[in-house]
């Protein structure tokens, strides 16, 4: 699987990569919502994990932007967020994410969702 994970959080980007990678998918990191839209340009993503809030554009404005796209209107996308009111996250993907994971979660809760192919 090509996993596209968006994260400001560099320590949040190392652990996204080595979980996918100990799991045999292929990673590709950018640290922001921009550089993302690029990259989904350029080739190929099965999933995107991104972050909500990161400077630049954010993680709300990447999905609208990611949406648009025809060939993505159906992956899966996984939010991330260290705000403790998720219903403003929730409204604003209009439920249209697959998955919201409050910061920090257990890297056992990737493993899980990783290695059952997101279903």
């Amino acid at each position: 699987m090509r996993i596209l994970a968006v994260e400001d959080e560099p320590e949040y980007l190392e652990m996204l990569a080595e979980v996918m990678k100990s799991l045999g998918h292929s990673i590709t990191i950018s640290t922001n919502g921009q550089e993302a839209i690029d990259i989904v340009d350029r080739q190929k993503i099965d999933v995107v994990v991104s972050d909500v809030k990161m400077p630049g554009m954010d993680g709300i404005e990447f999905h609208r932007l990611f949406r648009e796209r025809p060939e993505h209107r159906n992956t899966p996308f996984i939010f991330l967020t260290g705000v403790d009111d998720t219903t403003a996250v929730k409204n604003a993907c209009k439920d249209d994410c697959d998955l919201l994971l409050q910061k920090p979660f257990p890297i056992d809760k990737l493993l899980q969702i990783f290695s059952g192919q997101l279903k």
